[in-house]
């Protein structure tokens, strides 16, 4: 009699066990909660790939919110780590995982702490908030003038050097703490001087760098290069950077106003997730719709494309390349996974600068072509009077590919075409997370677009939706089979 409650007490937490692991490969499409935050939770997994040769992947859209992600390092680590649990039941224990968020995960803590309190309470616009931030770091912005004559009247630049130790330590803190914990990969972003950075002990006068709120005041980073590049970090399941990648192509706010530095091709490398033959590659946003740099990379032998992106515009409108936002952005998720061509602005680096907006073309592809998934991350969220928007999104070139869908205010992927030719024929989306309204797919294009123009401008400052934009978490496995 004991021996068969023993046997059946065995086959139960047998079964229970299948279903977990079932649990884990399935697919999931739902919406969840968390306070005011709306997040869109998609998964589609498959546990029976090779082990040896397949990558689980998420992406993460997150929308931030400044009044409540960058009071201190506690809201910051939470604004995340929300995202985090959601992931951890699908952590799969034979693939490699890998988590990549935003562009500019780390842009909002520029308003952090004390010192961005009054700029966060205050301020109606980004101007503003600057003004209001610069008077409370004023003697570290002297500081970093007096060291690097070169950025005198560079205030955008004086800013992120001011501000580098809370910049670099609440985003490394954060990112470097969720790749050990979960025993991850993590991919994140951050506008910083790295690796040009000396940590050094906390004596009289160092506070001017160290926000009021910060708990460890042992320490304080400091800058010693005059540059600040928007960088993609890879951080191991150890926690250490393994690889980076800086942004070669600035849009105009990023070089007029925030005053970036600019990183080049030859720097550009691929990065081989350990015990698999898949390599990874990052295009940071607009570095993505420029074809010669798509070229580079493919040539490097990227298999997957990471594309961070955090887009400063209007979801449902214009793009800086006068058509329609989301048709420009196929160019880079849709066009970085073509085979042969597709339909794209060969120099949106240039166009952007010059406000003629670009006339699309047909862009022959000459080149080896191993590049076939994009992973990308959108972040959503409204810094003052500045909004940005976006679908998260995981294309590719297998069986899985759809093309009967797209983002908002576009036909279907087949309906796309230029000169009879279709825009982009290979491949299609995996996943494609939701927008924060629906749109009837029924309605002609024209119709559909006008009616997100107008649910647009409800999310913007002021708005009767002001920054209720949705979050995203998407996920599924990777193979090279």
């Amino acid at each position: 009699m004991r021996l068969r409650i023993l046997f059946s007490l065995v086959l139960v937490l047998f079964f229970c066990s299948q279903k977990d692991d079932k649990k884990k490969g399935a697919s999931l499409n739902e919406f969840r909660t968390h306070g005011d935050e709306k997040i869109a939770v998609i998964f589609d997994f498959n546990d029976n790939l090779d082990a040896s040769k397949t990558v689980r992947f998420f992406a993460v859209g997150h929308r931030f919110d400044l009044k409540k992600d960058v009071v201190d390092e506690e809201s910051y680590y939470q604004s995340y780590k929300k995202y985090m649990e959601i992931i951890k039941p699908y952590i799969s224990k034979r693939y490699k995982n890998v988590v990549v968020f935003e562009e500019h995960a780390g842009l909002p803590l520029v308003f952090f702490g004390e010192n961005g309190r009054n700029a966060r309470e205050q301020a109606k616009s980004v101007l503003q908030a600057s003004i209001l931030l610069m008077g409370k770091i004023g003697s570290a912005i002297s500081y970093y003038t007096d060291k690097f004559p070169e950025i005198d009247g560079m205030q955008g630049r004086q800013i992120f050097l001011a501000l580098t130790d809370t910049l670099w330590r609440v985003f490394y803190n954060t990112f470097s703490s969720f790749a050990k914990e979960y025993g991850v990969y993590v991919v994140s972003c951050q506008n910083t001087p790295y690796p040009y950075l000396d940590k050094k002990n906390f004596t009289s006068g160092s506070e001017k760098f160290v926000d009021p709120v910060v708990e460890d005041k042992s320490f304080y980073y400091e800058a010693t290069t005059s540059d600040v590049w928007n960088t993609c970090f890879i951080f191991s399941p150890q926690g250490d950077i393994v690889h980076k990648t800086r942004k070669v192509n600035l849009v105009p706010t990023e070089k007029n106003d925030l005053q970036f530095s600019s990183s080049s091709y030859e720097e550009l490398e691929v990065y081989r997730i350990p015990e698999t033959p898949i390599d990874v590659c990052i295009g940071i946003s607009l570095d993505a719709f420029v074809p010669e740099y798509i070229r580079t990379l493919d040539e490097k032998g990227c298999d997957v494309l990471l594309q961070p992106d955090a887009n400063s515009g209007a979801w449902a409108g214009l793009g800086g390349l006068k058509h329609w936002q989301t048709y420009e952005w196929l160019a880079s998720t849709m066009g970085s996974i073509q085979t042969e061509y597709y339909v794209g602005c060969t120099n949106p680096h240039i166009a952007l600068f010059e406000g003629k907006g670009c006339q699309f073309r047909k862009i022959d592809i000459t080149w080896k072509k191993s590049i076939a998934f994009n992973v990308n991350p959108m972040m959503t969220g409204n810094m003052f009077d500045t909004s940005f928007d976006g679908q998260t999104a995981i294309l590719g070139r297998d069986k899985r590919a759809r093309r009967d869908i797209n983002y908002i205010g576009n036909p279907p992927l087949d309906e796309i075409k230029f000169d009879g030719l279709q825009s982009f024929k290979d491949g299609g989306f995996i996943i494609l997370g939701p927008w924060t309204f629906d749109i009837d797919k029924n309605l002609p294009i024209e119709e559909q677009r006008k009616k997100a123009v107008e649910y647009q401008s409800s999310l913007s400052q002021g708005g009767s939706n002001e920054n209720m934009y949705i979050s995203t978490v998407i996920g599924t496995d990777i193979s090279l089979d």
